[in-house]
């Protein structure tokens, strides 16, 4: 290994996640600071025969980001500009590309494109993710007419197998093929096979170095958030009103108490509408979210303290939930995108868990999910004293481009199981809902907790119908196995 990669690398280094779930250690951990670096790392790599893997913040409760032999921190490559107008086709000019490093978070990007007056189209509900990791695991936010964060990507720059730098379009690419040529550094590909496999990829077709964003002229939301009981909410579902809303409004999603209190489960809806015109950049904020519940969610010590209760007495838990769904009410807030999107929760970040299920956004599909999740609440709490220690969030999302994406072709409801990790029963309560909800038809989300996907390769073979060619352009990427990782292997998706 020559002095380069050595100052830059650790070896006898234990890497684990956000959560603490996920604890792995590689022979060499990197810190790369630009391209160059990471071509010769995968080279070192393939002369030793050994894998390559890139990390992000560790936000993922999966295995997607776990690595044996070579490990990669990217969050010394975090910036974002322009992508530059004279490589842009004349059919795409009116629109607006940025490019960004791999490992700037998202929270780093939105205060970038703020400074430009530009803005994501969406994002999830935290900011904590690497742009690069929010894609490799499909990260996918809420609103039917708003794209996952797959679909905003526009192009990816990848280091591939030999250390060969490659830009990945979908064939209609927006970079014009001529203009790119003077670039003899960076080889252009515009294949919707290849672009729509390797966009959502986990990392097992190269290393992603750079992504291209189309943004958004800066925009501000207005959020709005109710209380409504579920058997309410139940009949507007049925009735057709409340996907009504979901079809008008820009952003639209709800959280439910799986636990029952006086005879009904407590649901807080938010909507969120863009609008129209934007204020001035002078404008203050307007209202608002809780402050109780923002302090609550963001100061660790509080949620280490939960866990202790409900581990004691976890019959609390039931009111603790429906207590931060009455104070999440909002009347009226509004300010930028990224501060409304964003739903706070960086405590949580260390001690939360999920699995989460993709269905097919329609009424019926999320009544009859959710009473499922009820029953297992109760059966679980009255026969094993086990209690589910969150409540349940539901949002809607549009169809995906993405091969492997769980709303790839079809308006999409993801229902989060989340709990509190190390509290009593935690992986139980979650691989019970993963049976149970995979039985109607609930795609996992591959960056939440998902092993008893791992046990179902024909699970994933029949929900994911452009699978064979996902693994099909991933072989074609990856000849030597230089990018293959233990999570692909584990899904069956190198078969």
């Amino acid at each position: 290994m020559d002095l380069r990669l050595k100052k830059i690398s650790r070896t006898r280094y234990t890497w684990h996640n956000a959560t603490n779930n996920m604890i792995t250690n590689p022979l060499h951990f990197f810190y790369p600071e630009n391209e160059k670096d990471i071509q010769a790392i995968v080279a070192e790599a393939e002369s030793q025969g050994l894998r390559v893997r890139a990390v992000g913040s560790g936000h993922s409760f999966s295995e997607a980001a776990k690595g044996k032999d070579f490990l990669l921190d990217m969050k010394s490559m975090r910036n974002a500009f322009r992508y530059e107008a004279s490589l842009i086709k004349a059919s795409f000019q009116t629109q607006n590309y940025v490019v960004a490093d791999a490992g700037i978070t998202i929270r780093r990007l939105n205060r970038i494109l703020d400074k430009m007056k530009l803005a994501l189209q969406n994002m999830g509900a935290v900011d904590f993710q690497t742009v690069s990791g929010a894609l490799m695991t499909g990260t996918h936010g809420t609103g039917i007419k708003q794209p996952a964060f797959p679909d905003m990507v526009r192009a990816i720059r990848i280091v591939a197998t030999g250390g060969e730098l490659i830009q990945i379009e979908p064939t209609e690419g927006i970079t014009d093929p001529i203009a790119h040529a003077q670039n003899a550094d960076i080889k252009l590909i515009q294949d919707d096979d290849i672009f729509y496999s390797n966009v959502l990829s986990f990392g097992g077709m190269g290393i992603v170095y750079q992504l291209i964003l189309e943004v958004a002229p800066w925009f501000w939301i207005q959020e709005k958030r109710y209380l409504q009981n579920w058997t309410a909410l139940k009949q507007e579902l049925k009735d057709g009103r409340f996907m009504q809303k979901v079809e008008e409004n820009d952003f639209v999603a709800f959280r439910v108490n799986p636990h029952k209190i006086d005879g009904d489960h407590l649901c807080s809806i938010v909507v969120q509408n863009i609008l129209q015109p934007t204020p001035a950049l002078g404008f203050w904020a307007e209202g608002k979210r809780n402050v109780i519940a923002g302090i609550v969610s963001n100061m660790e010590f509080l949620i280490e303290g939960l866990i202790r209760t409900i581990n004691r007495n976890p019959r609390k838990i039931k009111k603790r939930i429906q207590l931060s769904l009455k104070y999440s009410r909002v009347k009226n807030y509004m300010d930028k995108s990224f501060k409304v999107l964003y739903q706070h929760g960086a405590a949580v970040l260390r001690y939360g868990i999920s699995s989460e299920f993709a269905f097919d956004a329609k009424a019926g599909k999320v009544i009859d999910v959710l009473e499922t999740i009820f029953e297992q609440t109760k059966y679980l709490s009255e026969y094993a004293d086990l209690y589910h220690s969150a409540h349940i969030p539901v949002r809607f999302v549009m169809p995906s481009k993405a091969y492997l994406s769980s709303a790839y072709q079809r308006p999409t409801v993801y229902i989060d199981v989340p709990t509190l990790f190390t509290s009593i029963g935690d992986y139980e309560i979650l691989e019970r809902y993963q049976t149970m909800l995979m039985k109607l038809d609930g795609i996992p989300h591959w960056g939440k907790m998902n092993q008893m996907m791992y046990l179902d390769h024909p699970f994933i073979q029949s929900h994911f119908p452009k699978v064979q060619s996902w693994i099909k352009v991933r072989n074609q990427m990856d000849p030597k196995g230089t990018f293959l990782n233990d999570f692909i292997v584990k899904m069956g998706l190198n078969e």
